[in-house]
């Protein structure tokens, strides 16, 4: 039997999960192509001399018990269970998330308390019925006072946009199955009933020793096991040729001769690029519409600060979220605390800060130097870590690290799917093949139902895992 071609477009967490289930058989030859350096996508952890950082800290946590079961059976003893600890800085002061009404009590003082009651009693009096941002979503769901003390600061940090011309969407995709009531809840009840929490309130996960990009190292390992799998790195898809409703060959730059472009044909084409490059490579062109569609569908980038402090215990959290509008920075997170063998010193503490912009602005145009005196002072002021503890650090940059639901993304993203589900043998799936703001979890599964179905046309076995409720596949 002719063995069937496959074609894998990026080597993040679904492209990887992909070639991981075909590589389970003899009858698929398999190529990965990525576009960075190394595999895993945002879910790589980078060395910087001897520290470990992640491009932002990934934690593993899924409801899943399938995927819950492929991540242990990879990693097998090298993967930590942990109990989380996350905190919200917001005015000096820190609230532990999930919340904890005592925490809660005494932060607030008491006309705060009385406020966040009143306008909560007011949304649930006479809520808004027209619901179209992510403001009206949480204000709804925990009134507008508590929406201003712990969303709309941190959100707009990360899409660079106003609450208001955010998709409603995103919230309910991201916060789905909280609300204030079962918040309060879970917050003097929560030790008893952590298995029914929301995701969102979960207080354990695991992590790899050696980092989060270590299991996807892992897994890039066990694909070329496969002698019929192929990994290429640095090979950007530059050119997607197609005819009569199938995608015929994807083309790269060729290393050696960048004018040149070096062709891969398949039966079957899987993609987690974004879509908007994806449709851009068509040829031919797609229809113009189709064309002004996709350009307007947006990407936020992430910068990460990665900081080397000379101490040890600089705080006890996992990630602090900052809710602070005087600092550019949204997210603290501590490696150490993921796992000591993130740092290359006992008495140092590796600590990754996150920062959100647009590439054409001029945060984003910022020299590694200036990013990394701005992480200091914003460390400082808060009061995390002296200035002059830091001894070190580096800078990550991720330019289409978060699909943007913005008002109009929807009809945008209708019209771009819909033409491209006219070629039955391309398959979209993860975060940025989908536009869609998927967990890692998430990503994953997208790409395990597209294998499934590849290998039910071939009359092949799987293990198969649908979510088919939080993931949309063509």
């Amino acid at each position: 039997m002719k063995a069937k071609k496959v074609v894998v477009i990026g080597a993040g967490p679904a492209g990887l999960t992909a070639g991981f289930e075909f590589s389970k058989f003899k009858n698929f030859e398999i190529v990965i192509l990525e576009k960075d350096e190394a595999v895993g996508g945002l879910a790589r952890t980078f060395d910087y001399k001897g520290y470990k950082f992640d491009i932002g800290p990934h934690h593993y946590i899924t409801d899943s018990p399938k995927i819950e079961k492929w991540w242990k059976d990879l990693m097998e003893d090298d993967f930590i269970p942990l109990k989380r600890f996350t905190r919200i800085y917001y005015k000096n002061r820190f609230f532990n998330y999930p919340l904890e009404a005592m925490n809660v009590l005494k932060n607030l003082n008491f006309f705060e308390c009385v406020a966040c009651v009143g306008s909560y009693a007011k949304v649930k009096i006479a809520p808004k019925k027209d619901v179209k941002s992510f403001q009206d979503w949480v204000s709804n769901r925990f009134g507008k006072k508590l929406f201003g003390m712990f969303f709309k600061t941190y959100t707009e940090k990360v899409w660079g946009i106003k609450c208001e011309q955010i998709s409603a969407d995103w919230a309910a995709q991201r916060i789905k199955g909280l609300s204030l009531s079962n918040a309060i809840f879970y917050a003097f009840f929560g030790k008893w009933f952590k298995k029914n929490a929301p995701r969102t309130l979960q207080s354990s996960f695991y992590y790899p020793s050696l980092g989060s990009g270590s299991l996807w190292d892992r897994v890039r390992d066990k694909i070329l096991q496969n002698q019929n799998s192929k990994i290429f790195c640095n090979s950007n898809v530059v050119e997607i040729a197609h005819q009569d409703g199938l995608i015929k060959k994807v083309g790269i730059l060729d290393k050696s001769e960048e004018s040149k472009i070096q062709f891969f044909e398949a039966d079957e084409f899987l993609s987690s690029m974004p879509l908007q490059e994806l449709i851009f490579a068509l040829r031919p062109y797609a229809p113009q519409e189709v064309i002004e569609a996709a350009s307007k569908l947006r990407y936020r980038g992430l910068i990460t600060v990665n900081l080397v402090v000379n101490k040890k215990n600089v705080i006890p959290d996992h990630w602090m979220y900052i809710h602070d509008a005087t600092v550019k920075m949204g997210r603290i997170g501590n490696m150490n605390n993921f796992s000591m063998k993130m740092s290359a010193r006992e008495d140092h503490t590796a600590i990754d800060l996150e920062y959100f912009a647009f590439t054409d602005e001029e945060f984003w145009l910022k020299s590694d130097e200036e990013l990394l005196e701005i992480g200091k002072r914003e460390l400082e002021k808060i009061n995390i870590v002296k200035y002059p503890e830091i001894i070190d650090g580096m800078v990550l940059r991720s330019n289409q690290a978060y699909p943007i639901y913005d008002e109009n993304y929807q009809e945008n993203l209708k019209i771009v799917l819909d033409y491209l589900s006219n070629f039955s043998n391309l398959h979209l799936m993860g975060r940025n093949g989908l536009h869609r703001y998927n967990n890692m979890d998430l990503a994953m599964e997208s790409a395990i139902i597209i294998v499934d179905k590849i290998l039910q046309k071939q009359n092949l076995n799987s293990k198969v895992v649908k979510n088919e409720k939080e993931i949309i596949v063509n």
